[in-house]
């Protein structure tokens, strides 16, 4: 093993690391996009619901 097949070692190993650190923030970033989509879709589910109710109490109620 020479000089040369040394620093390409380790040109290897830099591009690997690079890599896997690059690539770790990315999918974290989609799950954390997910998530939030996710939340958001339930606070508009409980919302939409709230508001429905509310329009149900509001209105008159019909003598049978």
């Amino acid at each position: 093993m020479n000089a040369n097949d040394v620093a390409g070692e380790g040109l290897r190993l830099v591009s690997r690391v690079a890599g896997v650190a690059i690539s770790v923030p990315v999918v974290a970033g989609f799950v954390l996009l997910g998530a939030a989509v996710l939340v958001g879709r339930s606070l508009l589910d409980v919302g939409r619901k709230l508001l429905e109710a509310r329009l149900r109490a509001q209105e008159p109620r019909k003598a049978a």
